[in-house]
């Protein structure tokens, strides 16, 4: 071992376990511990499901997006590493991230023209300084080689989402994005990217303002979802 490290000297450490490795983000004690979504899931939202096809809020609920997937359950261990990619700068996660929604989408067969991030408002990106969803949508354009386009603005910065039910967040949500480039939405069948799905608020209005704009069909993709987000 001591030989091997000479030679091939560890080149970072496991972002969750600390623990130093030659290769990759993560060691593989760390990647096989991953909540990773798999069994049965609602065939629209991606949720894992115990029997059935829909998830009770998809048998009650039309979502305007016509499917969504993720790689990940939203448990504690991805709440948190959400929440370091987001709030705490490290923006080297969205290879991760990209790495396993790529697989997911691979697996899921889903054809699509073009990748779109849900935007930010321009007051949030500047106190951010970086739209994760974006950083995402571009490493999933590299790996699916399709281009990655922003043809939405967020126009009305909302409050945030998490302590509202689902009404109070189409409320929250209503006319806050526009399609301000329609010749890259039009007839075109696109994969729309952000971190989390709760509700699915957020991909609904995204996909009913691109459905406005001319989009032929909207799927999504995010990092996580889960049974009680």
């Amino acid at each position: 071992m001591i030989f091997l490290d000479l030679l091939f000297p560890p080149k970072t450490n496991c972002i969750l376990c600390g623990k130093m490795i030659r290769e990759g983000k993560i060691c593989d004690d760390c990647e096989s511990k991953l909540p990773f979504i798999s069994g049965n899931t609602c065939i629209v939202c991606g949720k894992p499901i115990d029997t059935g096809e829909k998830c009770p809020d998809c048998m009650e609920y039309e979502h305007i997006f016509s499917r969504s997937i993720s790689a990940f359950e939203y448990d504690e261990t991805m709440k948190s590493l959400i929440a370091r990619f987001k709030y705490y700068k490290e923006r080297n996660l969205s290879e991760f991230f990209a790495e396993y929604m790529y697989k997911y989408i691979k697996d899921a067969d889903i054809k699509f023209d073009v990748i779109v991030p849900v935007p930010l408002h321009r007051t949030k990106l500047d106190e951010r300084g970086y739209n994760q969803a974006e950083l995402l949508a571009r490493e999933l354009s590299y790996r699916f080689d399709i281009i990655m386009s922003k043809p939405l603005r967020r126009i009305r910065n909302t409050k945030s989402q998490t302590e509202f039910s689902r009404e109070e967040r189409m409320k929250n949500l209503k006319g806050a994005f526009k399609v301000v480039y329609e010749d890259m939405v039009k007839n075109k069948i696109i994969l729309l990217v952000d971190d989390v799905l709760t509700t699915g608020s957020t991909l609904d209005e995204c996909a009913k303002v691109l459905k406005e704009g001319g989009a032929k069909d909207v799927f999504a993709t995010t990092i996580a979802t889960g049974r009680n987000v």
